[in-house]
């Protein structure tokens, strides 16, 4: 449990720009394990919930959620009390803050005003330390947020946000947290090689294994499947996916493709779809629940993760949706990027691929398919490689540990 001062009222603050949201599951299950680790969380958003679903275990989630004004219009009064006490009692630091705010324009300033509520809020909340997830603009209202009030902050880093922010800002932020973490070894020295001397440390993301579990595993029966679950974006590779379906329609393959997702790339992937003549075998099925994603994993063959690095820098993590089919007892075909090979060893716990090669794929999906023992026993050292290295609450104590000593060595922050 992290340590506590006399205050009752001391609290981690988590930022995150919005809670829940389908396609971060990452954030949802840390809160609920800081939360069963017996962390006192409060939330703070700066945008309200965008998806019409939520997973049903947001409701598991026990902390007070914020949501910081998007404007002065939306709560003037607030903006301009917290903003005048902060002018008074730390004029320096505020002028400070504004001064850094002021070199990223329009946005910079929009941030220094919500940064100037904020504070005031975490002030009133006996907030002590702010964590912020991603190094993107959460990150920079953390870091006015501390300049203005002189609270400590600490930052999760983990795709979009390192590979498309400018590097002279990422060592600024990461110079002023306390520390940051990120969810793979491939980040973690990328991170290490822009702010030499900042603390950064990896942790990876958790899943939890009781819920991804192998006994909700279906039996074959019928067409064999293959499925695909993220975001329908460049990054995620997913045309590959589809010109390897493609492929196996050629070979006459009997299969099914299941894609589970949403994004921008959606009428394009569809149009690729249509181009192949795959509409009967090749669905889209847009937004799921976590518990009809583990429907998916329970009835597929073989789980596909064919993930690039996209033409401006952006590429994933470790896919959480990869970890997941793991833990489930999958079979994974996945592709040779960023960090996935942290966690997918080719011919030991699934097979490995180069990215773009829709060839290679089509050939590994049809290993996979026609060998149901080499399956299943790539299924189940998956499964053990995710439980010995991403157990939730394992992972969860290092940032607890870090949380408990920057707080053990901060001092109150200002009280305006």
């Amino acid at each position: 449990m992290v340590a506590t001062a006399p205050d009752s009222r001391c609290f981690i603050g988590l930022l995150v720009k919005i809670f829940p949201k389908l396609s971060e599951t990452f954030v949802l299950e840390e809160v609920l394990g800081l939360e069963r680790l017996g962390v006192s969380l409060r939330l703070y958003t700066l945008a309200a919930p965008t998806d019409a679903l939520a997973h049903p275990a947001v409701a598991g989630v026990h902390s007070t959620i914020t949501c910081v004004p998007a404007s002065l219009r939306a709560d003037w009064r607030g903006f301009a009390v917290r903003h005048a006490r902060w002018l008074a009692t730390r004029p320096l630091h505020y002028l400070r803050a504004l001064r850094l705010a002021s070199g990223r324009g329009r946005a910079g300033f929009i941030d220094f005003a919500r940064a100037g509520w904020l504070a005031g809020q975490l002030r009133d909340d006996g907030v002590r330390h702010l964590h912020t997830h991603f190094i993107s603009t959460p990150a920079d209202v953390a870091e006015l947020v501390s300049c203005l009030a002189g609270m400590p902050f600490s930052i999760s880093a983990h795709a979009k946000d390192i590979y498309l922010s400018d590097t002279d800002d990422l060592r600024r932020k990461m110079g002023a947290a306390r520390f940051t973490v990120t969810c793979t070894d491939f980040n973690c020295q990328t991170l290490r090689a822009i702010a030499p001397d900042a603390n950064v440390q990896r942790m990876y993301h958790g899943i939890d294994h009781a819920v991804f579990h192998p006994q909700h595993r279906l039996a074959p029966s019928g067409v064999p499947l293959i499925l695909s679950v993220g975001r329908l974006r460049e990054k995620k590779g997913l045309d590959t996916l589809i010109d390897a379906c493609g492929l196996l329609r050629q070979r006459g393959q009997h299969f099914r493709c299941e894609i589970v997702g949403y994004g921008e790339e959606q009428e394009r992937l569809q149009a690729l779809i249509a181009s192949h003549g795959l509409q009967s075998q090749v669905q889209l099925t847009g937004k799921l629940t976590r518990e009809h994603v583990i429907d998916c994993y329970a009835r597929a063959t073989v789980y596909v993760q064919p993930s690039r690095v996209a033409a401006d820098g952006d590429r994933d993590g470790i896919p959480n949706v990869l970890l997941e089919a793991m833990a489930m007892g999958v079979p994974v075909v996945a592709t040779n990027v960023s960090g996935i090979p942290e966690i997918v060893c080719h011919g030991r716990n699934g097979l490995l691929i180069e990215p773009d090669d829709p060839a290679a794929l089509a050939d590994a999906v049809t290993r996979l398919i026609g060998d149901p023992i080499l399956g299943a026993a790539l299924g189940r050292a998956a499964r053990q490689a995710v439980t010995e290295t991403f157990d939730n609450d394992h992972n969860l104590r290092l940032v607890i540990q870090l949380l408990e000593t920057s707080h053990a060595h901060s001092s109150p922050y200002a009280v305006a």
